[in-house]
């Protein structure tokens, strides 16, 4: 399905290209898509750091019976900082690799590339939601 979805966008991107597609305009909502995620970013950032300070009172919250087994917990924790940090290493990876100018390129080849951009871009978008999501229903458990 992911295949099929793929060839479609592709279909789709050369089809506007060829009805001259203005890849300014592309290279703007790519721009707009990698503000977004960047505020995604900063969620995930403060989660991360909710996550550290649970983790270090968890001792504290054995006594008071919020939970039982603290090994459990610092996994789940631990898990989770896991999938907030591949969030934040991929948007890095992203960001170093993206070139805003392609000088010497089609105005049909620029098109293309910041179409795969910004598949690219929405594909970061849900890994981040994803993380944000599971870390926030976590870190709901214990807010009083």
């Amino acid at each position: 399905m992911k295949k099929i979805t793929q060839i479609c966008f592709l279909t789709i991107g050369l089809l506007a290209c060829k009805n001259g597609a203005d890849y300014k305009v592309i290279r703007q909502e790519v721009l707009d898509a990698h503000d977004k995620v960047m505020l995604d970013g900063e969620v995930a950032i403060t989660n991360k750091m909710k996550l550290d300070t649970l983790g270090t009172s968890l001792d504290s919250l054995v006594k008071i019976k919020v939970i039982s087994d603290t090994l459990v917990e610092r996994q789940k924790i631990t898990a989770l900082q896991a999938e907030l940090n591949h969030a934040d290493e991929q948007m890095n990876d992203w960001m170093h690799n993206f070139k805003a100018d392609l000088e010497g390129k089609s105005k049909d080849e620029a098109a293309i590339y910041f179409k795969t951009e910004k598949e690219k871009v929405q594909s970061l978008d849900s890994l981040y939601q994803e993380a944000i999501k599971a870390s926030e229903a976590y870190l709901s458990k214990f807010k009083k």
